[in-house]
């Protein structure tokens, strides 16, 4: 199972680049998102330094880590697409913790790389109502992996409304994973509960 959901991942490589829009926007650094994306991303490397593949409960570790800076609401419903209005209402907290689950996953399975001594911020510029910053892992792991944030602002702060890690959009690959189970299931919501819960990686 685990290489197949690993394979599942990287096939969604193509479908994510061919769907990112290019933007000729002027590069603008926003110093408060790329303060938010760094905090982030020293804890990420912390937790990813204290652990090793397949540990539960670091990935019960990594999905309250991604609750604090995700916005885990609007990406599982974004990820549902036309099917957030049939989402009953008394499984939505349920749900959104199942998908900060599956999201910790990726991270735990893939916790090599995101290994090191430092988040590098590379880039950073604005896109409509989005922030997106560009950051390299240096100093360990299995090189020098490369994560792009997409932040938007929040009241007085910032939160994360999307990641691209190994050229894939968490979004766009949940929105895949979302739409084929609901329809092969037949609109049925519990098939979907179960994928998220069996998943150990992607």
């Amino acid at each position: 199972m685990n290489y197949l959901m690993s394979r599942r991942f990287f096939n969604f490589g193509l479908f994510a680049s061919a769907s990112t829009i290019a933007f000729s926007s002027v590069v603008l650094a926003d110093d408060g998102a790329e303060a938010y994306v760094k905090k982030l991303g020293v804890e990420v490397i912390k937790l990813a330094n204290g652990g090793r593949r397949g540990d539960k409960a670091l990935q019960n570790r990594f999905a309250s880590l991604l609750g604090r800076y995700i916005n885990i609401p609007n990406v599982a419903n974004f990820a549902l697409g036309l099917n957030k209005g049939d989402l009953p209402a008394g499984e939505k907290a349920m749900f959104y913790d199942l998908v900060a689950n599956y999201a910790a996953a990726l991270f735990v399975w893939y916790v090599d790389d995101f290994k090191g001594q430092e988040l590098k911020i590379t880039n950073s510029d604005e896109q409509g109502k989005f922030i997106t910053v560009d950051t390299g892992i240096v100093g360990g792991g299995i090189g020098n992996e490369k994560l792009r944030w997409r932040v938007v602002k929040q009241g007085d702060g910032y939160r994360v409304s999307d990641l691209n890690i190994k050229g894939v959009w968490l979004t766009i690959a949940m929105k895949k994973l979302f739409g084929d189970t609901l329809k092969s299931s037949g609109g049925d919501f519990n098939a979907l509960y179960a994928k998220l819960r069996e998943a150990e990686t992607w």
